[in-house]
Parts: structure tokens; C-alpha cells; sequence
């Protein structure tokens, strides 16, 4: 579509009124989560909602496949890998029911094996990117040649006597896959709204990208209770959130559909230079693809080195004591991860003194646009405990290409709605949330 073609919705089918699921950040590190029920048990089962992957996938521990009366095994399975994590399983079919939408025959990922405690405290993810992420792929010959009857994934035929690890299970499974047809699995959203159950968009509503610890004494109920720890996911979205000219929007063009890609033309400090951000054409990024993507699976932002260290030099030299105080949550994946853990003391900083992050993206008819992050998003007061805070920036994730990850902390301040219905290949919307409802702890 050229760049000054007017965005006109595709059409959609006359369709129930969306959707709201309520989520909670206290399953997943600050990640968001949401309760959806599956098979003939209705099993409840919590899955982060993550918008940088694309499988419905549930760990075997979290749902009773044994007892799912509706459950229908396949010869596939799939393997996934995150930025960080990652996981192998069988692919079935089940019922699901997420509050009043029930979607029989659903394909989902049962996982068999994962690292690094991929899923955390949820019992697995929901992702809600593009088919082409959800590559399955066929076992029938392999099954077939081992006199596997029913040749089916499920139960998984592979003996886990023979392959004790999860890593060495994943090896030996990626070593399998280039002899193993390919299938795309439909993924969960594209097939609610291909079955009339909702509109082609979804609108994400969070506050924070740590969990909101707020006294001392803060046990799970009061956590659970606290706004500032909930979120709602809007399945179709709202009309006004989906009108076409709503003022106070920031629309971003999306510009391939495996991820929700977009082009990240540069990040700044308010009032500050300019850090300019290579195409993906320039940093030999793969083709179709994009310098960065919109993940809601992530809780921090991610840039690549060639503009994070550069980024930093500026705030270093914009306020002097900045430089010691995000000095723990620098280095290597395990330094950062081990300062989320344990935050500095709040008392320390002065928010109101740091400035706004923009970042500057392409806009859908091929202009520059500008999304903020304010001081207290892009650090986080009382995380991971009471009176500590934490800082939600780092650079380029180890083994993931020169792509920025785009993380709660830019969701946060905005409602953001994902119009799939726009354009080509989609646009998102971001509406600036009431500062009264931001996560703006003190």
C-alpha cells in the first residue's frame, strides 16, 4: 500500500461486544497475565499475554490433558525460543474459554520440556503475534518409522530416559526439525475473530513493568488488590478506542507481520540530540523483519548496544549522578537480571529531575511520530520490594539480533490498541492513559 494511502479498516463480521479479561502482573516477574480455562475440566490455567510470540502454549504441570474428554492429538509439535527461555511440546486441540468466549478445536502447544523456567509463576503464554511466528512441524514419518501407534505427539513419544536434560532434549529436537515438513498452526486470536467471536484488534491496558510492592508488609492478597498491579486485555476493543481520528493518538505503522514490527528511527532524551537507530536493511537484520518490535512479553526495553551506550552518555552528561545510579543495571544478562532483583534504595532518586525518553517511530503514512516515557516508567519505585526501585532500560539481548525490544515500559503510560483490522499489515495505537491511572507510585 503506498505510504499516503488512506487507512480504511478491513471488514469484519457482525460481532459480539469486546471483551475485557482483567490481568494481574504477580504471576511473571511484572509481566501480565490473564485466566482463560481449557478442556472439558475447564481447567484454569494463567498465561502471560505476549505480544512478541505467537503460540498458545500451556505447560503440561498446569492442565490435566489426561482427563480432557474434548482433547484430540496431532502428529505436531513445536519448539519456541525467546529472547530469553524456551520450550518443546506436543500440539493438540482443546476447548478454551477466556471469560464469556468459548472457541472449541483450539490448537495449543503442550509443553514438554522448557529452560530457564520460561513461564515463571504462570502456567504458559498466550501470544498474540502473526501465524508466521507458529510454525509446527509434522512427526507423522518419524512416528510412523518408530511403530509409535497412535502416531501422535501426544503423549510424547520421545523417552526421557534417554535425553535427562531439557537443553539436550531441545538439541536433539532442533536436529530433528530440517528433516520434518513444515505447518503453520492457526494462532488462538486469528481464529476467534476468523469465527465471528470478536473484531480483528485487541487493546492492552498496564500500568507498571515490576510489581507494585506498597508497605513493607504487602502480603499476595493486598498485592493482588493493589491497581497498580492489574492490567485488562480487550478483546475487539472498544469503538472509541478504534475511531479513526482520535486526537490525542499516536498511530504506528506496522510493517511486517510475524511480530508486531515497526521502524525505530531514533531515541532521545527530551530536549536532547538525536541517537539515530540503523534500518534493518543496514544493521543486515533478516529480511521482512524490522529494527524493532512491540513485545508485551517483555518487562524492560532493549536496545541495541550501537544506540543504548550512546543513549546513556547523554543521560550520564545530562545529570551527573545518573551514572551511579544505573551502574548496577549495567553489564551482562546476568548482572542485570540479578540488580532487578535486588533494586536500589528509592530514597535515592529524584525522578522528577530525569528526563522524558522519546522514541521516534514511523508514522502510517510514512512520518516521523513521537511515543514518551517519563522517569517513573523507565524506573520503577517499590520493585522488587518496598522502598527499592529498579530501572527498566538495557541494551541488546544476548544472541538476539540488533533489534530494540520495545517492553511494558512503553506500554505503560498508554492505552495501546493493536488495530490488525488497519491498513496492510496493522497499525498500533497508542492513547496516553490519565496520569492518575500510570503507574505512578512515590
Amino acid at each position: 500500500m503506498p505510504d499516503n494511502a488512506p487507512m480504511t479498516a478491513r471488514p469484519s463480521p457482525a460481532l459480539a461486544r469486546p471483551l475485557a479479561l482483567p490481568l494481574t502482573n504477580l504471576l511473571a516477574e511484572g509481566g501480565y497475565t490473564a485466566s482463560l480455562t481449557i478442556g472439558s475440566e475447564a481447567q484454569p490455567v494463567n498465561l502471560i499475554i505476549d505480544t512478541g510470540s505467537s503460540t498458545l502454549v500451556v505447560h503440561e504441570s498446569g492442565y490435566q490433558a489426561t482427563r480432557d474428554t474434548e482433547l484430540k492429538a496431532t502428529t505436531l509439535a513445536q519448539e519456541v525460543n525467546y529472547g530469553l527461555g524456551g520450550w518443546l511440546g506436543a500440539v493438540v486441540h482443546t476447548r478454551i474459554h477466556a471469560g464469556e468466549l468459548a472457541m472449541a478445536d483450539t490448537p495449543l502447544a503442550l509443553v514438554h520440556a522448557e529452560t530457564e523456567h520460561t513461564f515463571l509463576d504462570a502456567d504458559g503464554i498466550w501470544g498474540m503475534a502473526y501465524h508466521p511466528l507458529n510454525r509446527g512441524y509434522d512427526l507423522t514419518t518419524y512416528l510412523t518409522s518408530h511403530g509409535i501407534n497412535p502416531a501422535s505427539t501426544f503423549p510424547w513419544p520421545f523417552p526421557d530416559e534417554a535425553h535427562p536434560l531439557v537443553k539436550q532434549q531441545l538439541d536433539d529436537f532442533k536436529a530433528l526439525m530440517p528433516q520434518l515438513p513444515e505447518e503453520d498452526v492457526a494462532t488462538c486470536f486469528t481464529l476467534m475473530e476468523e469465527r465471528g467471536l470478536c473484531a480483528n484488534r485487541f487493546t492492552l491496558i498496564t500500568r507498571r513493568s515490576s510489581i507494585h510492592v506498597a508497605s513493607e508488609h504487602a502480603c499476595a492478597d493486598s498485592l493482588a488488590a493493589d491497581p497498580l498491579n492489574q492490567g485488562l486485555l480487550i478483546l475487539g476493543s472498544h469503538e472509541e478506542d478504534a475511531a479513526p481520528n482520535h486526537g490525542s493518538a499516536v498511530d504506528l505503522k506496522v510493517v511486517h507481520d510475524r511480530y508486531y514490527n515497526v521502524n525505530l528511527k531514533a531515541v532521545r532524551w527530551q530536549n536532547d540530540i538525536d541517537i539515530a537507530l540503523p534500518t534493518a536493511q543496514a544493521a543486515h537484520l533478516h529480511r521482512g523483519s524490522s529494527n524493532a518490535i512491540v513485545d508485551s512479553g517483555a518487562s524492560l526495553i532493549s536496545l541495541p548496544e550501537m544506540a543504548f551506550t550512546p543513549l546513556m552518555q547523554r543521560l550520564w552528561a545530562l545529570l551527573p549522578d545518573s551514572k551511579q545510579l544505573t551502574s548496577a543495571f549495567m553489564g551482562d544478562i546476568s548482572q542485570i537480571i540479578a540488580a532487578q532483583k535486588q533494586g536500589i534504595d528509592s530514597s535515592l532518586l529524584r525522578l522528577e529531575n530525569w528526563p522524558k525518553l522519546e522514541l521516534v517511530f514511523e508514522g502510517v503514512n510514512g512520518e516521523e511520530v513521537c511515543l514518551g516515557v517519563d522517569a517513573h516508567h523507565y524506573w520503577q519505585v517499590n520493585a522488587p520490594s518496598h522502598g527499592k526501585a529498579v530501572f527498566k532500560l538495557m541494551g541488546q539481548l544476548p544472541h538476539w539480533p540488533a533489534q530494540s525490544v520495545l517492553g511494558l515500559p512503553l506500554f505503560n503510560p498508554y492505552r495501546v490498541v493493536f488495530r490488525r483490522d488497519l491498513g496492510e499489515q496493522g497499525v498500533i495505537r497508542f492513547i496516553p492513559q490519565p496520569h492518575a491511572l500510570q503507574g505512578t507510585a512515590k
